[in-house]
C-alpha cells in the first residue's frame, strides 16, 4: 500500500480545522473534492478517520493515531521547503569544502572570508586530509567541493587547475647546502630525504619533478605532519621540500634554511574538484566562480 500524500494532507486539514469547508479553503479546492479525498484514504486504510459531532469534525482512533502522524511529517515537509528555499538567494544553506591541512592553514582564509563577506548566511565547513583521501571523499559525496594537489584522480571527478603554490628545500642550518643560495636536483641524489605520506599532492609533485631530471631520491622517512618534518630537518637528519609559508617562521628565526633550486622554482599545481555528472549546490556554484574568477 502506498500513502497518498495529498489524500493525507486533506485529511490533516480537515482534522486540524474541524471543518471540510475551512480544509477545502485552504487548499484552494472545493468541498466536494476534500470529500473524496479523504475517503480514497479511509477506503484504501480500511479504517473511519473521522466522524462528525454536530456540525464538526472529531477523530476516531485511528484518525488520532494517523493525525499525529501527519502533524510530524508535514512539520518535517515545511522545514525542507524552507530550507531548501534558502539556496535560491543564499540567505542560508551549506558549503562543505574538502582541503589538505596545508592549504586550510594558508591558501584557503583568504577563500574563505571573500566568500563570506558577499553570503555571510552561508555556513561553511572545512574538512582536512590528503589530497587523494579528499578525491576519495568526494567521489562518496561527502564533500561539495574540494581544493587539493594535482594528481591522476580517474574520470569520477572534474578537475579545474587552480592556482601553482611554491615549494622550496629546506635543510639546517648545518647543513652542507645551508652556504649554498641554490643547488640543483642532481646534488640531491644521494641525501636522505623526508617527504609526505602517500596520497599527498605535493609528494606526487616533487617526486614526479625528481624522476624528469633523472633523481631516484633516497627516501629516508614519510611523514603526514608537516611538524614532524620541521623538526627533523632542524635536528639534520635529512632535507625536504615543505610549502614556503609553511617554513616563513622558522626561516625568520634562523631554524631553518631555505635553498632555490637552480632549475627554477618548485610549483604544486592545485585544483578544485567535485563529482561529476552532479549538480552542485548553488552555494558550491558561487565559490567555484567566485575562486575561478579571481584567477
Amino acid at each position: 500500500m502506498q500513502i497518498n500524500l495529498n489524500q493525507v494532507r486533506a485529511f490533516f486539514l480537515a482534522a486540524k480545522e474541524r471543518s471540510m469547508t475551512r480544509a477545502a479553503e485552504t487548499l484552494f479546492v472545493t468541498q466536494p473534492a476534500v470529500t473524496m479525498q479523504i475517503k480514497s484514504l479511509e477506503e484504501s486504510l480500511k479504517v473511519k478517520l473521522l466522524k462528525k459531532r454536530g456540525r464538526l469534525l472529531e477523530l476516531t482512533g485511528a484518525g488520532t493515531l494517523l493525525f499525529g502522524y501527519a502533524e510530524r511529517m508535514f512539520e518535517i515537509v515545511d522545514e525542507m521547503e524552507h530550507v531548501v528555499s534558502r539556496y535560491s538567494d543564499l540567505s542560508g544553506g551549506s558549503l562543505i569544502i574538502g582541503t589538505t591541512r596545508s592549504f586550510a592553514r594558508h591558501l584557503m582564509p583568504g577563500l574563505l572570508s571573500r566568500f563570506q563577506e558577499q553570503f555571510p548566511g552561508v555556513k561553511v565547513s572545512l574538512e582536512v586530509g590528503s589530497s587523494q583521501e579528499i578525491a576519495d571523499d568526494l567521489m562518496a559525496f561527502k564533500y561539495d567541493l574540494g581544493i587539493i594537489g594535482k594528481l591522476t584522480y580517474g574520470n569520477k571527478l572534474r578537475i579545474i587547475d587552480y592556482s601553482k603554490e611554491e615549494f622550496c628545500l629546506v635543510t639546517s642550518p648545518e647543513h652542507r647546502f645551508a652556504v649554498e643560495k641554490s643547488v640543483s636536483l642532481e646534488e640531491l641524489k644521494n641525501e636522505p630525504i623526508i617527504i609526505r605520506e602517500e596520497g599527498s599532492g605535493s609528494r606526487y609533485a616533487i617526486l614526479s619533478l625528481l624522476r624528469a631530471h633523472g633523481v631516484s631520491p633516497s627516501v629516508l622517512i614519510e611523514a603526514g605532519s608537516v611538524e614532524f618534518i620541521k623538526e627533523y630537518v632542524i635536528k639534520g637528519r635529512g632535507i625536504s621540500f615543505l610549502y614556503v609559508p609553511e617554513i616563513e617562521l622558522e626561516v625568520k628565526m634562523g631554524r631553518l634554511r631555505s635553498l632555490s633550486i637552480k632549475e627554477g622554482p618548485i610549483l604544486v599545481q592545485t585544483v578544485i574538484a567535485y563529482p561529476r555528472n552532479v549538480e552542485l549546490s548553488l552555494p558550491a556554484r558561487e565559490f567555484l566562480q567566485l575562486t575561478t574568477a579571481m584567477e
